[in-house]
């Protein structure tokens, strides 16, 4: 009967498109301004999200606190102040905090066996499923090598790093039969080789018709593992939608030119292309557009050789996560100074 009904829960689950549904959430943790006769002000106000099966989300902020804190609600860690919080159709406990059982959460890299080998504890996350062991221990070591983290497959879990740690965490949250996974460490630095396996594991949840929700300060992360993606800034949401959306809207800039003389070249072009913004970074002078402005590379270049210079290298800018909110970053600072002229154009 208990087996019957456990089923039938399973099945109900699966049917279920809408696997979070976040709305109007603000967080019990707050603080106070000072200065100011303002009352307490909640770290986490007005939280408006949906995430459905199959969607892999990145979530990005200034802090990995905030960003921390608004997963740990997710996963049910935590409890909320106010708004409505649903897990695939299930309310949160708002008096007992348990992580339910088709979430899969990790925020550490201390759910691992440090006696075990990479390898040896795939397969021991795995051992419920109906598979031969012998062939599915040749599925993991290919996937081990398909993801680029061959060379560890056979490493102690004690000697690997704790970005190590949480990738493979994240392969058996994979493996696993978790609707949801939550992805907690944004204070955590992963290299491209990590970043790289990260995008793979996540196409392996998704393709599964799960989700995937991660924490992180790394645009590039995002930009590989992630479908969707929201940036959380001064405990608000300023943006979510496609990350390919994200880089076509906001990322403004339209050329990149590498040269030893870029401050110079910067002087002299600065009055020669209306409609384009120019500023340097380290030995680039980076071309964006504000307002409307043309981008023929045959055009900026018969300009830049009418201006007297030959710069060595002139790219079109391929449009990245990390441009597009910089650019967002800015319409939002630009909206905390200028309060009484509305937001910018772009600001969600």
């Amino acid at each position: 009967m208990k087996r019957s009904k456990k089923k039938q829960r399973q099945l109900k689950l699966s049917a279920v498109e809408t696997v979070l549904q976040m709305e109007g959430l603000s967080s019990k943790e707050y603080f106070h301004l000072e200065d100011t006769d303002q009352g307490p002000q909640r770290v986490l106000m007005d939280i408006n999200l949906t995430v459905k099966r199959s969607e892999s989300w990145g979530i990005y902020g200034r802090s990995a606190f905030d960003i921390k804190l608004l997963l740990e609600i997710i996963a049910n860690i935590k409890p909320y102040h106010g708004g409505r919080c649903v897990l695939v159709e299930l309310g949160m406990m708002r008096s007992k905090r348990v992580i339910l059982e088709h979430v899969f959460y990790i925020g550490g890299s201390t759910m691992l066996y440090n006696n075990m080998n990479v390898l040896e504890y795939l397969m021991f996350a795995t051992a419920k499923q109906k598979f031969d062991s012998v062939y599915r221990q040749e599925s993991i070591f290919e996937f081990l090598i398909n993801v680029g983290l061959g060379h560890i497959s056979l490493t102690p879990i004690r000697m690997l790093t704790k970005e190590e740690k949480a990738v493979i965490t994240l392969l058996a949250a994979a493996y696993s039969n978790s609707i949801i996974t939550v992805f907690n460490v944004p204070e955590y630095q992963f290299n491209e080789t990590l970043s790289l396996a990260i995008g793979k594991i996540s196409k392996l949840i998704t393709k599964k018709k799960n989700a995937l929700i991660l924490g992180t300060k790394n645009p590039f992360l995002i930009e590989n593992a992630c479908s969707h993606t929201a940036y959380i800034t001064d405990g608000e949401l300023i943006y979510k939608g496609l990350v390919k959306d994200l880089r076509l809207d906001y990322d403004m800039i339209l050329f990149i030119i590498k040269d030893k003389n870029a401050a110079d070249m910067l002087q002299s072009l600065a009055d020669r292309l209306p409609g384009h913004e120019l500023s340097i970074d380290g030995d680039r002078l980076l071309i964006s557009d504000r307002g409307g402005a043309k981008s023929d590379p045959l055009q900026l270049y018969e300009t830049i050789i009418e201006a007297g210079f030959a710069p060595q290298c002139i790219k079109v800018n391929p449009k990245t996560v990390q441009n597009a909110y910089e650019e967002i970053g800015r319409l939002h600072d630009l909206q905390k100074q200028l309060p009484q002229q509305g937001a910018p154009a772009g600001v969600h």
